[in-house]
């Protein structure tokens, strides 16, 4: 299940680590196998404490440090991982007529993707799309990122029909480009829109500015020439938060 080939034919994907599995278990979701290391929950008490939470019917099997060592993808182990079903995907949900949604295009970091949707989650996104050549956001380092918000918010990967199916009917899609004249808090976000984030070196798609109704722009101090691509999309999305909750309680305008 470290590789997208056996998570496809296992129909499940890794979570390592007592706070992710804890996450994971807030959210309802329900483990298929669990393994663990005896000798490593003696030294940690939330480790234990989560293998006591987990559902009575489900398996859940002691092994040696080094076993779980080799299974697992981090350098340190954490006494702890556990199989979870492949999420089903519901675009639906994603792009709605009063909602923020995230759009990724090529983001081929997981670290990023797995920031990029603990963000979208942080900020009350409804929904993170993602392009086929992104990182599949069921790899172990996409989901240590994202700290139990795979589990959280909403995401699909589509391709680009769909996404223009989808993204057509909303009244603002916003590319951010570094080149564009607008600034992203001249922008108004508090309405139902996406926000297209592209890929860490080459910036968004062809196939993503034709879906753009608007850029923006980060503006950035001298001599600085781009943001990652996880922090400029985190802070496109609070950006978006700031302005929705200034604007529920009216005391905040966007300028026109």
């Amino acid at each position: 299940m470290k590789e997208r080939r056996g998570r496809e034919a296992a129909g499940a994907f890794l979570v390592e680590g007592p706070h992710a599995i804890e996450q994971a278990l807030r959210a309802g979701a329900e483990p298929a196998l669990t393994a663990y290391a005896p000798e490593l929950l003696t030294r940690s008490d939330h480790a234990a404490r989560v293998l006591q939470a987990l559902p009575a019917d489900g398996a859940a099997v002691p092994v040696s440090e080094r076993v779980l060592a080799s299974v697992g993808d981090t350098r340190t182990t954490q006494g702890i991982l556990s199989a979870f079903p492949l999420l089903q995907q519901a675009p639906d949900q994603i792009v709605t007529a009063s909602g923020l949604s995230l759009v990724l295009d090529r983001v081929r970091d997981p670290g990023n993707v797995g920031t990029l949707l603990r963000s979208a989650a942080a900020a009350g996104a409804v929904g993170v799309l993602l392009s086929p050549e992104c990182a599949d956001p069921f790899s172990p380092k996409v989901v240590r990122a994202s700290v139990g918000a795979i589990f959280t918010v909403p995401f699909a990967v589509l391709s680009w029909e769909d996404f223009a199916r989808r993204l057509t009917g909303l009244p603002c899609v916003y590319a951010s480009q570094s080149e564009a004249d607008t600034p992203y808090y001249e922008a108004d976000l508090a309405g139902p829109c996406a926000i297209l984030i592209g890929n860490e070196a080459a910036g968004l798609g062809e196939q993503a500015r034709a879906l753009a109704t608007r850029s923006i722009s980060i503006p950035l101090a001298a001599g600085v020439e781009s943001l990652n691509a996880a922090v400029a999309g985190s802070v496109l999305l609070f950006e978006a938060r700031r302005q929705r909750t200034r604007h529920e309680t009216g005391a905040f305008h966007v300028p026109a």
